[in-house]
């Protein structure tokens, strides 16, 4: 009788052991499914940027659109919506901050994001502008001509605008590691009007002097746009994604992930992305486009 009751005992713990087994399993397909479902959600993120201190007045206003990483199949929204809202909200000039390839090997739906993109862009006169990304570097200057975009290689471009001077200087990322940062060119340090830097990592600005160190001390830009950060991509409270698996600094040591930001004297914004690396997956860091209306 003792064995009986033994032997019915073990197989319920087993029985419940399962049931839970399964219950888990079911709960992790399902957060599985919900983290794609947060992925294919791109946002359109709308904002006004004062990036001029109080000592500068602001005399217009230039509409930027701004995206990055879509790392080839990693965007889930298709290049005519994401041109359709840049055109949408008139804006002067369309910034892609880097990562349109997602793998070693470039394949053509890694073209066919930029290359679409700016084929629409360009019918309604609107450059599209890119730097490369750590992903990228296997692409040349010929392969953005090829899609549309044009490369902005640690040079930089004035914009032609009505009312404002602005120009856009672009920094080249160079994979992984220890990334020799290209510099910001003499000749735009000094341009006489809104400077805008456009780079894939933002740790670019630990390569640049700490103006916030000395009052008055010269800035070589007004602000800088950056991506690569994903905004964590699966982002779980603790910034645990950067603390123990990534090496971003700006991300680790000062837990800056994305959006608006100061720091070291330097006002910029980093993007969340509108792609996915490594999975289609997302969780409290949703994918996102960027209308950006800067006061200048």
């Amino acid at each position: 009788m003792h064995y009986l009751l033994s032997s019915v005992t073990t197989f319920s713990l087993s029985v419940s052991l399962c049931h839970i087994l399964l219950a888990v399993v079911a709960l992790g397909i399902l957060f599985f499914l919900f983290m794609v479902i947060c992925a294919a959600r791109v946002k359109v993120d709308r904002r006004d940027i004062y990036p001029l201190d109080s000592a500068r007045k602001e005399s217009a206003t230039v509409t930027v659109g701004f995206f990055s990483d879509t790392h080839g199949f990693g965007c889930l929204k298709s290049p005519q919506w994401i041109a359709e809202q840049f055109l949408k909200a008139n804006c002067d000039v369309v910034l892609f901050g880097g990562d349109c390839v997602h793998k070693k090997n470039v394949h053509q739906v890694d073209r066919k994001m930029l290359t679409e993109v700016a084929s629409l862009l360009k019918q309604n006169n609107i450059d599209l502008l890119a730097v490369y990304g750590n992903h990228d570097w296997q692409l040349e200057k010929k392969d953005y001509d090829q899609m549309g975009a044009i490369l902005l290689s640690d040079g930089w471009r004035e914009i032609s605008l009505s009312g404002a001077k602005m120009a856009v200087c672009g920094i080249s990322d160079s994979e992984r590691g220890q990334r020799p940062w290209g510099r910001i060119p003499e000749e735009f340090s000094q341009f006489d009007g809104f400077r805008l830097v456009l780079v894939h990592n933002p740790d670019f600005i630990y390569s640049l002097p700490d103006v916030s160190l000395e009052k008055n001390s010269p800035s070589p830009m007004d602000y800088v746009l950056s991506g690569h950060l994903h905004g964590g991509q699966v982002h779980f409270p603790g910034n645990i994604e950067f603390i123990f698996f990534r090496k971003d600094r700006i991300a680790r040591e000062e837990g800056i992930l994305c959006g608006e930001y100061t720091f070291r004297g330097y006002k910029g914004f980093i993007s969340k992305g509108a792609g996915n690396g490594f999975l289609p997956i997302r969780f409290m860091a949703d994918p996102e486009i960027h209308i950006l209306k800067f006061h200048i």
